[in-house]
């Protein structure tokens, strides 16, 4: 791998470890986690200017985080 594509895996990574735990679809704690989620992200898609892989990559995390809430709130989704 290259140093680009090391450094998008690893900021990646920390994005997720530091929204691993999404609270439940509906809560008010809910709204306040996607839209700090949503400006982390942002800063990290930007630091890496919207390359594909950075891009790829927390766009699968940030589904992931998705399910996770819906799966809190009972979901099947």
């Amino acid at each position: 791998m290259t140093p680009e594509e090391n450094g998008i895996m690893r900021d990646a990574f920390y994005f997720l470890r530091d929204h691993i735990d999404p609270p439940p679809v509906g809560t008010d704690e809910c709204v306040t986690f996607w839209e700090q989620a949503a400006k982390d992200l942002g800063a990290v898609a930007a630091t890496w200017k919207n390359h594909p892989l950075a891009t790829g990559i927390l766009i699968a995390v940030y589904d992931y985080l998705e399910w996770k809430c819906k799966q809190k709130a009972g979901g099947t989704a």
